[in-house]
């Protein structure tokens, strides 16, 4: 993926450039790939931190809603969320509230998002998250969000820092692996992909995020200047 403007993932509204074309084509692969395996439900992970999978999981969820696909995008990444602070929504009630509530519905703690998405917060701060990313009502609220929604996009913690990233890949029907260019090191790139291979989870790919956007200048006139 291009490099965007700014680091911090603000979102940019010119759908014809190199950098909103990445995405859709993104999303066309994952398509493409939906063909061999129904893919419903995508986690969104990275070897280590500062990669840019957040900002991965929200123009890959702009790009499915600007496709006209109906989108809910997931705050998993319990233990550091920054989705809602990016997008100006509410952390809470969220994800962590709605599984410690075996009485809450998931209406309740969806909200909208600039993207044009769904939009589910991480939630609360809790002690445990790995053992509520696990739990079988998870498994029920993907299935649930699934079946109301044309793509579920989730926002995990970085894979070698919490364990809960392969909780979700494994509850996930594919993840993706953010890497960053240029500054990925391969024996954590191989120790990630390694824990999520033992997770069962079904790497889709990765994607090398941040890219020079020099490197595309002999196609920049392609999308206009």
């Amino acid at each position: 993926m291009p490099r965007s403007n700014k680091d911090a993932p603000t979102l940019q509204v010119d759908d014809v450039s190199p950098f909103m074309e990445a995405y859709r084509t993104l999303k066309a692969n994952i398509e493409f790939a939906s063909r061999r395996r129904p893919i419903r439900a995508v986690a969104v992970a990275s070897a280590v931190p500062g990669e840019g999978k957040s900002t991965t999981a929200l123009y890959l969820a702009s790009a499915y809603a600007r496709a006209g696909r109906t989108v809910v995008l997931v705050d998993g990444d319990i233990r550091k969320p920054t989705l809602h602070q990016v997008i100006d929504r509410r952390r809470s009630p969220g994800l962590t509230d709605y599984l410690l509530d075996p009485g809450m519905m998931p209406s309740y703690v969806l909200t909208d998002t600039m993207v044009g998405a769904a939009f589910i917060g991480a939630g609360r701060s809790v002690p445990n998250p790995s053992d509520l990313l696990a739990s079988e009502r998870m498994t029920e609220l993907i299935a649930l969000l699934k079946q109301a929604y044309d793509m579920v996009i989730v926002d995990t913690p970085p894979i070698l820092a919490a364990i809960d990233a392969k909780i979700l890949a494994a509850k996930c029907d594919g993840v993706l692996l953010v890497l960053e260019s240029g500054k990925a090191r391969e024996k954590a790139v191989l120790k990630a992909k390694t824990e999520l291979v033992q997770a069962n989870a079904n790497l889709l790919g990765a994607v090398l995020n941040k890219m020079n956007r020099k490197a595309l200048d002999p196609y920049s006139d392609y999308y206009g200047k």
